[in-house]
């Protein structure tokens, strides 16, 4: 069982392997006396007691045990203090600013299983990897202003290219072979999750430079996609990686002979030349990872154990570092890039990549067991537009449809789920309706909006840092986006104060505006509402809270993660009024993820028309209804 820690605050994310039979969870600073052979978990936050909880395993299955003075819940049901209540994978567990999910790693590890003897492959290239730095002297090379010249890198590879041919001269046939099956898998990889990417000619123009830059690698390739069977496709994406997954090793072992010793020779030294690079420039094993589309998450447990999120469900990566000290080059590496530091005295950080990806770092003494990272992928490059979202059944077509009418109605729009449910991603694709010419303020914490308009202003808040102890907010940049003549704002995500300033903008002239928040369900989308105005406005009546929402909030998207690991939306609701006899806000489905057919959920419609239906729908000449298709 794996632990999917994940803040509200936006603060970080980690994965945590269970292994102890007993764990508590306790607050970060807790002194509390484990018994022996128990585990600990420490969870950020002022509201978490020690302990809050105890996860046991019990017979072939697992219970948790709420002990703290705060609430917890096993989705969304709160707990009763001393009772333990049975839990499983797929199920959450909430406690104040924190959701833990129970994930069970899918049985898909047979990519691990198929390079049993990687630790000689990483052992031949530590040992050229240590040698380079020691005859380059490359600590202090690399704090030199010669380091970032073509020359010297030239002159570096001159002597990695020396070396690593030198290795490989010395090294018995089936370890070069292990090489060359690292580097037709990772090939295949990346061949494989570039037909998810838009942009077609960029796809051509980079397989015609590997073609030319590595011949022998690209005919091997080409004759494994051939007896994979692999279509390479968008659609075949998924279906595409279980067959490399599953059938890869036996189809390499029986096309060993494709390639002669020289072909050996040169697939090999690219190979090592490559991942040695990867790791002085770079970040190492992970740099190929980040270049994958279809990877969403990549969660570094420790330096030999790397787990990666792809089509939404966690999976073991075949490869890792060589050792610790790799691991924490790459994290010092991406600290530096974001201007930020992390050591002894502060082992937990919060940083951000040049792509806009986020990361969370954690190292001893903090990482009882080692370094560990977490990177939540930007996903520019493999942005979908809604049509694929469609074909990945996230949504049904007259749910796009729907969406695309309200867009362009300046209906305003909250897109609600929990963490990695697919926020960002839908509100990115939803942009591509607003139409042209539209002035857009695009407000957020760490740059993820792409949005897909030609007159777009994007503002990002500042924490405070070292070199600076003023701290610009996403309320300050909603407050200044107003004065901006905005058609519509769009905030990347409301997790607090913002949330009233959000509401009065919806309110004040900005119809179509757009955000996103975290809940699991649109009632609990109204609750966080309120709970976030008040966060910045204690003093307002809750009624007066709930009837600005009621005013400004039309349209609530609610997304989940499904048990399969697909992320889709699972209801469309439209806010309609408050309940006179509960004083509650209250939304009506207009249309739901029901039913199974053929073991899938489907999306339908509830029956429900919106208030607003005349402003979506086409009339003819006679002022008759064209069509309500998107109703059917």
């Amino acid at each position: 069982m794996l632990l999917k820690i994940s803040y509200e605050d936006g603060s970080g994310r980690e994965v945590i392997p269970l292994s102890a039979n007993e764990t508590y969870f306790v607050g970060e600073s807790s002194t509390l006396t484990l018994p022996a052979g128990a585990g600990v978990v420490r969870l950020r936050g002022s509201h978490v007691s020690s302990p809050q909880f105890v996860l046991r395993k019990s017979g072939q299955g697992w219970s948790v045990q709420h002990h703290g003075r705060n609430p917890t819940r096993v989705d969304d049901q709160p707990l009763r203090a001393g009772t333990p209540v049975a839990v499983s994978a797929g199920m959450s567990i909430w406690v104040p600013n924190v959701t833990i999910e129970l994930v069970e790693p899918v049985a898909a590890p047979e990519a691990v299983t198929q390079f049993p003897d990687q630790e000689r492959v990483l052992a031949l290239q530590m040992e050229i990897h240590e040698r380079l730095l020691k005859d380059t002297q490359y600590d202090r090379l690399v704090k030199s202003s010669d380091f970032g010249r073509e020359e010297t890198r030239g002159r570096i590879r001159e002597r990695l290219d020396m070396f690593i041919k030198e290795a490989l001269d010395s090294a018995p046939q089936d370890l070069v072979i292990l090489v060359i099956k690292n580097a037709v898998y990772r090939w295949l990889a990346k061949r494989i999750a570039r037909t998810g990417r838009r942009d077609a000619s960029s796809n051509a123009a980079s397989l015609a430079r590997e073609e030319q830059d590595n011949r022998r690698l690209f005919d091997v390739g080409k004759a494994l996609i051939s007896a994979l069977q692999l279509k390479l496709n968008f659609e075949s994406t998924r279906a595409d990686f279980a067959q490399l997954d599953t059938r890869f090793s036996a189809a390499f072992q029986a096309r060993q002979a494709l390639f002669n010793a020289g072909d050996r020779y040169e697939i090999a030294h690219m190979h090592l030349r490559s991942n040695i690079e990867e790791l002085m420039y770079r970040w190492g094993t992970i740099s190929e990872l980040m270049d994958l589309d279809v990877i969403s998450e990549i969660m570094v447990t420790r330096y030999d154990e790397i787990y990666v999120e792809k089509f939404g469900l966690l999976e073991r990566y075949p490869f890792a570092f060589a050792n610790e000290r790799q691991l924490m080059k790459v994290i010092e590496r991406i600290a530096v890039d974001s201007n930020r530091s992390i050591n002894e005295s502060e082992a937990m950080a919060d940083f951000r990549m040049p792509d806009g990806s986020r990361v969370n770092a954690v190292i001893p003494p903090l990482a009882v067991k080692g370094a560990c990272l977490t990177i939540r992928k930007f996903g520019g490059k493999s942005r979908l537009d809604i049509s694929k979202l469609v074909t990945a059944g996230a949504l049904s077509e007259p749910m796009r449809a729907f969406l695309e009418a309200a867009v362009r109605a300046r209906k305003n729009i909250v897109v609600s789920g929990g963490t990695g449910s697919g926020k960002t991603t839908l509100l990115n694709s939803l942009s591509q309706f607003i139409p042209v010419g539209e002035r857009v303020v695009a407000v957020e914490d760490t740059s993820e909006l792409q949005l897909d308009g030609i007159h777009v202003v994007y503002l990002q808040s500042r924490p405070k840092t070292a070199e600076s102890e003023t701290s610009v907010t996403i309320r300050d940049l909603v407050r200044n986006a107003l004065r901006m003549r905005p058609d519509r704002i769009i905030v990347g995500e409301c997790r607090g104060a913002e949330a009233i300033d959000m509401l009065q903008a919806m309110n004040t002239g900005h119809a179509g505006s757009m955000t996103t928040a975290h809940a699991n369900t649109p009632q609990d989308m109204m609750t966080r509402l309120e709970v976030m105005v008040l966060q910045g406005q204690s003093s307002l009546p809750v009624m007066a809270i709930r009837q600005q929402i009621v005013a400004a909030v039309e349209l609530v998207v609610q997304l989940n993660r499904l048990e399969s690991g697909r992320r889709a939306v699972t209801e469309i609701s439209e806010v309609i009024g408050i309940d006179p006899d509960t004083g509650l806000v209250i939304v009506e489905p207009i249309f739901h993820l029901v039913g199974r057919a053929g073991g899938q959920a489907v999306h339908a419609f509830t029956g429900y028309l919106p208030s607003f239906v005349a402003e979506l729908v086409e009339f003819n000449d006679d002022g008759e209804i064209e069509k309500l298709d998107m109703f059917v």
